[in-house]
């Protein structure tokens, strides 16, 4: 196979294919369908950090943090020069409630790309997130014992997380 060969799937489609067909489903609210498009992507061209990055979008508006925090990741892992990754590691940090660890997202983003718009406004969000959060709860004193971003953890965690498929630990009494 020659450099100027361009893979695609069995219906003929490119990876840029599923990223356009991906974009516009986004933009349709479509958001399962997009993550499809941008996985087919991915699995034609693994290297390509805007897959990731547009995949990592989906799933942070599907209310997927834990996806989108892995796909951030790999939007890193694969350019550490692409400011979008960590804005996008930034968000889904930020969606999942983990203020301290999406500050330092941002704050790792900024240090490389000081002047980046979408880091900066996403840092001003967190930060305000995180302050108004931080407020002394009126009730009970242990009404935050173990923080707003517990199951978060839980999820993030490989051995804790088979536990949120128990509906019994997973109920709010």
């Amino acid at each position: 196979m020659s450099s100027s060969t361009v893979k695609t799937d069995a219906q003929g489609l490119s990876a840029e294919d599923h990223k356009n067909k991906g974009n516009s489903a986004l933009q349709s609210n479509q958001v399962s369908q997009a993550i499809e498009h941008y996985t087919a992507a991915i699995n034609l061209d693994g290297t390509n950090v805007v897959y990731f990055s547009n995949r990592s979008a989906a799933y942070l508006k599907k209310n997927d943090a834990v996806n989108a925090l892995a796909d951030a990741e790999s939007c890193i892992g694969l350019d550490p020069n692409f400011s979008k990754g960590y804005s996008r590691k930034g968000a889904a940090l930020h969606a999942a409630k983990r203020y301290n660890d999406s500050i330092a997202a941002f704050q790792e983003g900024l240090s490389k790309f000081p002047s980046d718009a979408g880091l900066l406004n996403g840092l001003a969000s967190v930060q305000k997130d995180q302050k108004s959060s931080s407020a002394p709860a009126a009730s009970s004193p242990f009404a935050n014992l173990f923080g707003p971003d517990l199951m978060t953890k839980i999820a993030l965690n490989a051995k804790l997380r088979p536990y949120l498929n128990d509906a019994d630990f997973v109920q709010k009494n």
